[in-house]
């Protein structure tokens, strides 16, 4: 944020310096606040100057409701908000930005994504003001007409509200903790993990199910490589009770992650235990023939 609005100085600067000098009566003087007398050049600066200007305050105030909003919600809630008075600030400012055809379908692809998300939410939102201040660096290279700028603005109006959605759906105060339990699995059948681990953690502190959301958030992690996190989670998930009947594949998921992270021998012991407790389980047999290999 520091590099754009240094970035914009530069460039107004620059912009000032190729004006032609102001007559001794103050004609042409681009600081005045009324200025008069200006040529074409020095109108076409002018209005630079004041569309920059107007944009380094713009993101000013961007950077600061960011800040704010690393404090709820992960720092999404009130990013929309910022955009808002950003656009109603950009509208009167500016009349024509620079061709965006591509950056609004990249725009549009990130706020599908941000629905379907909502660990990385923070991130992918600087990500797409990142991008946006590298589009408004550009601004005295190129200009576009109205009617581009107006398909920027329904990008955006666009993604708010699929955050708008997507915020609704993250609130899970209002539900029973059943239907947040059988939406939770449905999002972890569709690989909606960053989802369905909001909802489990969501159960957890709610003491409901605690077992199996600590299973079903080992299997999140497991799935996703994090071996050590999902071994915690199963422990956690077998000392809360363990005869549920997810047993052998929590059995064979931390023998299999103990083996991923380079402790064999405890590895071997789980692989032991599983076909001693469930011979004539399907994780069974899958555990002799990977016990087989460490022997």
């Amino acid at each position: 944020m520091k590099k754009l609005l240094l970035f914009s100085s530069l460039l107004l600067w620059v912009s000032l310096e190729a004006a032609q000098e102001p007559s001794a009566f103050g004609a042409g003087d681009l600081d005045s606040p009324e200025p008069y007398g200006l040529s074409q050049d020095e109108r076409h600066i002018l209005k630079n100057k004041r569309a920059i200007e107007a944009l380094q305050k713009t993101l000013l105030k961007q950077q600061q409701i960011v800040q704010e909003n690393r404090e709820r919600i992960d720092g999404l809630q009130s990013i929309v908000e910022g955009w808002n008075r950003k656009f109603r600030a950009i509208e009167n400012s500016l009349s024509r930005i620079e061709d965006m055809n591509r950056s609004i379908t990249d725009l549009e692809a990130k706020s599908n994504a941000l629905e379907k998300t909502q660990a990385e939410n923070f991130e992918q939102i600087r990500a797409v003001l990142q991008e946006l201040g590298a589009l408004i660096d550009s601004i005295n290279e190129k200009y576009v007409d109205k009617e581009r700028f107006e398909k920027l603005e329904s990008a955006f109006l666009s993604f708010k509200e699929s955050y708008d959605s997507f915020i609704k759906k993250a609130d899970l105060s209002g539900k029973p903790n059943a239907q947040i339990f059988k939406e939770a699995k449905t999002l972890f059948r569709k690989k909606r993990y960053d989802e369905a681990k909001t909802y489990f953690s969501y159960l957890i502190k709610n003491h409901y199910k605690p077992a199996t959301s600590n299973y079903y958030l080992g299997e999140i992690a497991y799935k996703s490589g994090r071996y050590k996190d999902a071994i915690a989670y199963y422990k956690r998930s077998a000392s809360l009770y363990d005869k549920s009947s997810f047993m052998p594949t929590l059995l064979l998921h931390t023998a299999i992650s103990l083996e991923r992270i380079g402790d064999k021998e405890q590895a071997k012991q789980f692989y032991d235990s599983l076909i001693s407790l469930y011979p004539k389980s399907k994780a069974a047999s899958i555990a002799k023939k990977s016990l087989s290999k460490l022997k």
